[in-house]
């Protein structure tokens, strides 16, 4: 039986008011905080490192995939667009020309494929039994952090970094608002509507949501992820290393991977980062939010890179004189727990062509074999970010309304985006009309997301 301890009971003093409180400020809370702030709602943003931008930036998943079918039809535009834009204009972006999405043209294939980078850019087109390449883009992570502070100054939004959003603020069943703790103490932030960006629903289940967190081992979302970047390697000749003698570097790869080592790398191709190569050694696991699980990882995650490391620089050609760049202040955590909204996302929906009534974004279904040849989108309804039973939240993060199988191959950087700003325009429009986000017209939701650039189908 646990020991407990009683809190005693203080006045906590209230920092902020505003229309919208978005917690989180992950791929998903800055699609909500944009989204809110520049629909006119008075919004605050909290963040518990210093830096925006969660799996992104500090998860070091320095990619955004998956924007496009395999047949080159752009799917995923909006807020996500326009940061892929920003940081081009910055040389902090690298992505396939828009003539070539879909192209299945050898060379660009083998482009991508010698950098290790197939699994994101190229796919096999099972009516031609050719590849073809998606628009999938790279992004420069430090660069990242600081345009999307400039987005949130020139949206009007009010930032709280350093800063843990603890629970929700009840009144019943109906949110108000959060605790925050940061180095001022302990706080609370009112607000007319909250969204949980959290990763982990974490305001959900405190909140009166019930929340699924049924996974299955050997998923891609049931596995942590510690990221690490090696710096001054010499790419030609490791390259020439791989092409000329293959039998011996998948040898020594077979044995990196016995000794616990991780034996695949991505090479980096942004503007600049000549040299560069990324590692993702994940580690299996289906208790991502278990403080002692996270632990673990930490110390496992370390020891693993600096085994592979080491290995690579004595026995690789080209990683005699590099070093390691850059470690992942957060860990890669691919999924957990998702909230039981008004409607919940499920296989069915993967192989259905259905456009809801109230969809909010298109998502290319690239990775379901002969189902993605089938159906080659899904759409996504708003439903799906309103939890049952509570009212004044919306969750728009991999914790979205869906069960293991849907939250498989859509909770990635700009599916997690799109969640945002459709959160953010419907807690914008919500507040505006003095009704619950549950309650809002989705077709002037769906009017205002494609006068922000998101794409719609045509039917809506």
């Amino acid at each position: 039986m646990k020991k407990t301890i009683t809190e005693q009971s203080r006045e906590i003093d209230i920092c902020f008011e505003a229309d919208v409180v978005v917690v989180g400020g992950g791929p998903g809370g800055v699609g909500s905080a944009l989204s809110a702030a520049r629909a006119g709602a008075k919004t605050v943003l909290v963040e518990r490192y210093g830096h925006l931008g969660g799996m992104a930036t500090g998860g070091l998943v320095a990619i955004i995939p998956n924007l496009s079918t395999i047949r080159g039809k752009q799917l995923i535009g909006g807020i996500c667009q326009e940061i892929i834009d920003r940081l081009d204009s910055r040389g902090a972006a690298h992505y396939p020309k828009k003539e070539d999405w879909g192209s299945d043209d050898e060379k660009l294939v083998r482009y991508y494929t010698d950098a290790n980078l197939a699994f994101f850019y190229v796919r096999d087109d099972l009516t031609s039994g050719r590849k073809r390449v998606l628009y999938t883009a790279l992004t420069d992570p430090e660069i990242l952090k600081a345009e999307l502070n400039f987005m949130m100054e020139e949206a009007g939004v009010k930032l709280y970094l350093h800063s843990w959003g603890t629970r929700p603020i009840m009144d019943g069943n109906t949110i108000k608002g959060v605790y925050i703790e940061n180095k001022s103490g302990r706080q609370a932030i009112l607000a007319k509507v909250v969204i949980d960006c959290t990763g982990d629903g974490d305001l959900c289940q405190p909140a009166g949501a019930d929340c699924d967190p049924d996974m299955l081992p050997g998923m891609r979302i049931a596995a942590f992820a510690f990221p690490f970047w090696v710096g001054n390697v010499d790419t030609k000749k490791l390259e020439n290393f791989r092409a000329t003698e293959a039998d011996q570097y998948n040898g020594l790869m077979d044995d990196l991977k016995k000794q616990g080592g991780a034996a695949f790398y991505l090479k980096d191709l942004v503007r600049h980062h000549d040299g560069v190569v990324w590692f993702y050694p994940f580690h299996d696991s289906l208790r991502q939010a278990d403080i002692d699980e996270i632990n673990k990882v930490e110390l496992e995650g370390r020891r693993k890179m600096l085994l592979t490391y080491e290995y690579y620089r004595k026995l690789i050609p080209g990683f005699e004189n590099s070093y390691i760049t850059l470690t992942s202040p957060q860990l890669g955590i691919q999924g957990g727990q998702r909230v039981i909204g008004e409607y919940v996302l499920g296989e069915k929906d993967i192989v259905s062509d259905e456009v809801f009534d109230d969809t909010i974004a298109v998502f290319p279904n690239n990775d379901t074999g002969e189902n993605s040849a089938k159906h080659p989108s899904v759409c996504i309804p708003y439903r799906a970010l309103v939890p049952r039973g509570v009212n004044g939240l919306l969750v728009a993060c991999r914790a979205y309304s869906s069960d293991y199988q849907h939250n498989e191959y859509f909770n990635l950087i700009p599916h997690c985006i799109a969640f945002g700003q459709a959160a953010g325009s419907a807690a914008a429009l919500s507040v505006k009309a003095g009704i619950m986000p549950g309650e809002i017209d989705c077709r002037l939701l769906q009017k205002h997301l494609l006068s922000q650039g998101v794409i719609l189908p045509e039917s809506v």
